[in-house]
């Protein structure tokens, strides 16, 4: 009798799978590609993921209607090889210069990237801007998940 319940310890042991890959969770390396606040902007509050050139000079020219000055001066880079990278853009709702949206985490776990948005800097002052982070990740096909 033991031998049987030893046996049959042995093959429920062995025939489990282990889903731990599916739990692990893997940082993704980010870079920042351009921050700031468009005054007057017309761009409603969203996240987009940008992967291609056509797409990418699209926002620029928009965010250059509205504020030229801050997207030129916020931008630290405007070429993007879209052969290796895609961009995450979080735009905060109309609020003030001094108020930030920022892309702070960046991981891939259960087979999706997950973005982290948060407000680091809340402020309240009379000028009215929208708040932007543009970062650049790594070109993957997996499904993006904004948190």
């Amino acid at each position: 009798m033991k031998n049987l319940i030893l046996i049959a310890a042995i093959f429920l042991f062995v025939g489990c799978s282990n889903d731990d890959n599916d739990k692990t969770t893997e940082n993704i390396t980010f870079t920042s590609v351009g921050q700031g606040a468009l005054r007057g902007s017309t761009i409603k509050q969203q996240n987009i993921v940008i992967k291609d050139l056509i797409t990418w000079e699209a926002l620029k020219k928009k965010m250059n209607e509205t504020d030229k000055y801050h997207t030129e001066e916020s931008l630290k880079e405007t070429d993007i090889d879209f052969s290796k990278f895609q961009l995450i853009v979080a735009f905060y709702k109309q609020s003030n210069s001094a108020t930030t949206i920022d892309i702070t985490k960046v991981t891939m776990r259960s087979g999706k990237i997950f973005i982290k948005i948060e407000n680091l800097q809340l402020s309240v002052i009379q000028n009215v801007a929208q708040p932007f982070h543009i970062v650049k990740i790594p070109k993957s096909s997996k499904k993006i998940v904004f948190e």
